[in-house]
């Protein structure tokens, strides 16, 4: 069963573990399961490692010293691209938010992803993580 993520301590826990992965260059399409709960279909995301896996994300956790990513990886360092394409974030955010219209731009300050009605800003950054991009509903 997913973590549910309208409450604002889950939607925090969950975005921090988002951007966790992205700091480990680790991805997947499965959003944030729990602290204590495995975390399927997770992916190495540098050029040359083809691992997958499922991994406790209390494992991967800096404040408890973990720094590492997954063993044997024969991946680049450097080579993951944390910043994901328009075209997946929709499409994510599409399946998370079924009849929510998402619109995506780029501007000086980077990318912003707003939106009216539905959910609040911050169960979308818990889905995407904050390395994606501004979340804003418009009213």
């Amino acid at each position: 069963m997913p973590l549910n993520l309208t409450t604002r301590r889950n939607a925090e826990s969950a975005t921090t573990a988002v951007d966790r992965l992205d700091d480990l260059e680790l991805h997947s399409p499965r959003p944030y399961p729990g602290s204590d709960v495995l975390w399927e279909e997770l992916a190495c995301g540098r050029t040359g490692c083809d691992w997958t896996g499922a991994l406790f994300y209390s494992h991967l956790r800096a404040s408890r010293g973990h720094n590492r990513r997954h063993v044997g990886c024969t991946g680049t360092p450097g080579t993951y691209r944390v910043h994901r394409p328009d075209s997946e974030i929709t499409h994510r955010l599409a399946e998370a938010f079924p009849g929510i219209d998402f619109t995506l731009s780029t501007g000086p300050d980077g990318r912003t992803i707003t939106w009216t009605g539905g959910p609040e800003p911050l169960h979308v950054t818990a889905r995407l993580g904050t390395h994606q991009g501004t979340c804003n509903r418009l009213p």
